[in-house]
């Protein structure tokens, strides 16, 4: 037995006078429920972390698909920049070349 034990043994034992084998069941009896009762609440707990944590992985997972779509629609600007980008070198280059040709 700990310490705690002991000494609840002893008050059982001294104050209410109870014999030793009724006060080492009344404290094993005590035990146990606080054993059972930390162990509920250790679970209750577990499922309620376990709850949250799978409400935050389902808004990771949203990030991420709004994330993808960000990309996707960066990669679709990116194409179209580099394509009036392009378009717009060959007709400035043009325009120098006729600058040049109408001397």
């Amino acid at each position: 037995m700990n310490t705690v034990n002991l000494n609840l043994h002893q008050i059982l034992k001294t104050d209410f006078k109870l014999s030793d084998a009724k006060a080492k069941e009344f404290v094993d009896a005590i035990r146990e429920e606080v054993h059972n009762d930390i162990k509920y609440e250790n679970s209750d707990f577990k499922s309620t972390v376990k709850e949250d944590f799978l409400k935050l992985e389902l808004k990771f997972e949203q990030v991420n698909t709004k994330i993808e779509s960000v990309k996707v629609e960066i990669k679709e600007s990116k194409n179209d920049m580099l394509k009036w980008f392009v378009g717009m070198f060959f007709a400035l280059a043009l325009m120098i070349m006729g600058l040049y040709l109408k001397k």
